[in-house]
């Protein structure tokens, strides 16, 4: 069984925590990111940073040639990303079509090509609701169809799949782990917004565990 994982590192805080886990487990970790025309690229800049200190192999794929067949979003397109909260009807403008069958698949190959037993994401309980490729049913099943579709079997792993964001970052506080590292914000501006559903569920997450975030926000919601 090889000890080696790639983990698809957005430079959020969900993935960021997910790579120094994989650490923590004394994983060989291969962290790979996707330019996908997100217009919080801002987040890329952060996973550079961090693997870069960490010496950490790490690759930018970019994939902005696909933004025709992942057209739709307000993450890649001239929409605008919803305040508020996380609710089902508003937030499904920010479902990049396809986006984690697309990534997995690709990280797939790259598991193959560095030998690594398994590709880790950051899908978690909170996204399950909104994102049908967070659900517990799209993992299970990516994974069965990665460990027949190349001659070396591929787990698809989201180890975070029954825990929430307070959660995921109690589990980084635990490893001690800096938040300033991370970009959560939808809006790609200097600061984050402290409105769009990402930055509340990321602000609401740091209340739950009575630490204040390190980002300097526009306005806290």
């Amino acid at each position: 069984m090889t000890d080696t994982v790639v983990v698809i590192y957005s430079g959020g805080m969900d993935s960021y925590t997910l790579l120094h886990l994989a650490r923590e487990r004394g994983y060989q970790v291969h962290a790979l990111s996707f330019n996908y025309g997100q217009r919080h690229v801002r987040e890329l800049e952060c996973a550079r940073s961090v693997c870069e200190a960490l010496g950490v192999p790490h690759k930018v794929i970019d994939i902005r040639a696909m933004s025709e067949v992942m057209a739709g979003s307000s993450l890649t397109s001239d929409i605008d990303v919803p305040e508020g909260h996380y609710e089902e009807d508003s937030m499904k403008a920010t479902v990049v079509p396809n986006r984690n069958m697309i990534l997995l698949s690709l990280a797939t190959g790259y598991a193959v090509t560095a030998g690594a037993g398994a590709v880790w994401y950051g899908a978690h309980g909170g996204d399950h609701a909104i994102y049908p490729d967070c659900r517990p049913e799209f993992v299970d099943k990516m994974d069965a169809v990665c460990r027949v579709a190349n001659y070396e079997p591929v787990g698809i792993e989201a180890p975070f799949m029954t825990m929430d964001k307070g959660q995921i970052l109690a589990e980084g506080l635990r490893l001690g782990l800096d938040y300033a590292q991370t970009w959560t914000c939808y809006n790609g501006r200097e600061r984050a917004c402290g409105r769009c559903g990402s930055c509340v569920e990321r602000l609401e997450a740091f209340a739950a565990n009575g630490v204040k975030d390190p980002l300097d926000y526009e306005a806290a919601s």
